[in-house]
């Protein structure tokens, strides 16, 4: 009997506490769909009373702009 592999997604999870308030980011959580990074990120950021928290799914950001490495590789 072969084992399937179930493929995991990381998400980043982003709230307010205020309306008005900046969107901040306050975490991630892997999942293997949608409906479980809600149910995990809603349960593992339950500390402050949220008024609005959203998850994204990590291969959907765009990055804009990004920091270089520290070390850079060396060309030989």
């Amino acid at each position: 009997m072969s084992e399937k592999k179930v493929q995991n997604f990381e998400y980043d999870v982003f709230s307010r506490i205020n309306r008005g308030d900046d969107l901040m980011h306050i975490g991630t959580v892997e999942a293997n769909n949608d409906d479980l990074a809600r149910v995990y990120a809603s349960y593992i950021y339950d500390e402050e009373k949220w008024l609005e928290m959203f998850i994204v799914k990590r291969e959907n950001m765009i990055c804009i702009r990004e920091a270089e490495p520290f070390f850079k590789k060396r060309v030989i």
